[in-house]
């Protein structure tokens, strides 16, 4: 007697747009037609069951296929079970915090990190990353320049999404560049939250557990003199390294690090950094689990 092999969403999934003969390009073209955008890695993800579709966009989007596939309303989405509670969860690695909790406006966020295949925080783990930010000589935030060292915890991990915001004084949202162990594919701006969502692509596909290093440039446009360089992490960072660097010309005259537990949360003064006399100030942190960590100052 042969097993009857259980009807899971991957495997549904997958047979019904064999069955189809549409590629995944072709679905997503079709699904496109009708006002549904969804990136192909998301798709890939969906049908090999690396994620699953959860969020409100994306069960719209599951609906959407069962319509392009000819299969009967609900039949993909009752495959999915229950939703995961909202908030925050735990993965391989600790607590992952939702978008909405660690920023105070998220508005347009979800649908471009849907259409930019976000990789589910359980998907990678940040062993390191080492922020180097420089101010101009007005004290304007300019550059910084980004370094990490990943690990895969799947199959086939290409790519990443990263997210930096503009403060509402800025002139315009950042912009990436100068990628360094990887590639700078896509690029969204969002307005509505001040975001820009950048896809890095790395130079070879991981498998679990193969580690990749990348480094990128990020470019700010301030306006005004900044007061704080910040790092929001939705799960912990194993090692956290900030520089902030000043102009010769316009030093503060207090820096202190902080962490915060979420965007409402009250500022946790860490330490006091004395500027060095090339204008440079740093603080490290080591499996905090915290998912706020910067550096302020007062000029």
């Amino acid at each position: 007697m042969h097993p009857v092999p259980l009807e899971t969403f991957p495997a549904v999934l997958s047979g019904a747009i064999e069955s189809s003969g549409l590629s995944l390009e072709q679905l997503q073209r079709k699904l496109a037609d009708e006002g549904v955008r969804v990136s192909l890695s998301t798709l890939s993800y969906w049908r090999r069951g690396r994620t699953r579709p959860e969020r409100p966009e994306s069960l719209r989007a599951v609906e959407a296929i069962e319509e392009v596939l000819n299969l009967p309303h609900g039949y993909l989405t009752g495959l999915l079970g229950p939703r995961k509670p909202r908030g925050r969860w735990v993965a391989r690695g600790g607590i992952v915090h939702p978008h909405d909790e660690l920023w105070d406006n998220t508005s347009g966020l979800s649908s471009v990190l849907l259409e930019l295949g976000e990789a589910d925080p359980g998907e990678v783990t940040y062993l390191q990353i080492h922020d180097q930010h420089h101010l101009d000589h007005q004290g304007r935030d300019f550059r910084t320049r980004v370094r990490m060292l990943l690990r895969s915890e799947v199959d086939g991990l290409g790519s990443l999404v990263v997210l930096h915001r503009a403060e509402d004084t800025d002139r315009a949202l950042p912009t990436l560049s100068s990628a360094v162990g990887c590639a700078i594919g896509r690029v969204r701006d969002i307005p509505s939250c001040r975001f820009t969502a950048g896809e890095i692509l790395l130079d070879r596909q991981l498998n679990t557990g193969q580690t990749a290093v990348i480094e990128f440039e990020v470019h700010w446009f301030g306006a005004t003199r900044s007061v704080r360089y910040v790092r929001t992490s939705r799960r912990p960072v194993r090692d956290y390294l900030v520089e902030v660097n000043f102009h010769p010309s316009r030093l503060p005259a207090q820096c202190f690090a902080f962490t915060q537990t979420g965007a409402d949360a009250r500022e946790i003064r860490a330490e006091t950094l004395d500027v060095g006399r090339y204008g440079g100030v740093h603080t490290s942190i080591q499996g905090a689990g915290l998912p706020i960590v910067g550096i302020r100052w007062t000029w």
